[in-house]
């Protein structure tokens, strides 16, 4: 059994290995004088568009296909909770993921919902959570969500709805400004 990263971990698990790699290359031991030098290694190519709330954020490391993703980081009046959400596939052929990262301390038991209007709820599996988050996922085999999504009107928002491990309902408005826009420069993007 293969297992997949979140679409949403593909940039920050790159970015944070390769940050890692100079620390690692001072490790080695010292080569003789009359070795050449090793190259050392790049870091990976990194844009940021954004539009409207949502930005397209792409990541291409060297000899790798370029891996993009549609994303949103929200947080609650207060600025005491927060939530990211992203849209990507791991290849052109793959299906379209959708990935939602929360702060941990959840009920795992309940699952994170996605709500546009009263009849349209999308509920998510936890997949994974560690002692900073906890993540949902949703693999789209139909893009019904992401038409839905992109159809709604900017002062429509939508919300983010989980449990506390205590059982309290947390609610995380949804904003859907520019939402359109960024996905279709995910679908321009040729990887």
């Amino acid at each position: 059994m293969t297992k997949r990263l979140p679409v949403a971990f593909l940039s920050l698990a790159a970015l944070g290995l390769l940050g890692a790699l100079p620390a690692l290359a001072q490790q080695r031991p010292a080569t003789p004088p009359a070795a050449p030098q090793a190259a050392a290694p790049q870091a990976p190519e990194r844009t940021v568009s954004q539009y409207g709330d949502w930005s397209l954020t792409c990541v291409q490391l060297t000899g790798q296909p370029r891996r993009c993703e549609v994303g949103l980081q929200v947080q609650d009046q207060q600025r005491r909770i927060g939530a990211a959400i992203a849209f990507g596939r791991i290849s052109k052929e793959a299906p379209m993921r959708m990935v939602v990262v929360v702060p941990p301390n959840i009920r795992v038991s309940a699952p994170l919902r996605l709500v546009l209007e009263a009849n349209e709820t999308t509920n998510l599996t936890y997949a994974a959570c560690t002692a900073n988050n906890c993540v949902a996922e949703l693999e789209m085999r139909d893009e019904v969500l992401i038409r839905r999504l992109r159809n709604r009107a900017a002062e429509s928002p939508g919300r983010l709805e989980w449990k506390d491990a205590g059982g309290n309902d947390l609610t995380l408005p949804l904003s859907v400004r520019g939402f359109a826009a960024a996905m279709d420069a995910l679908a321009r993007e040729p990887g």
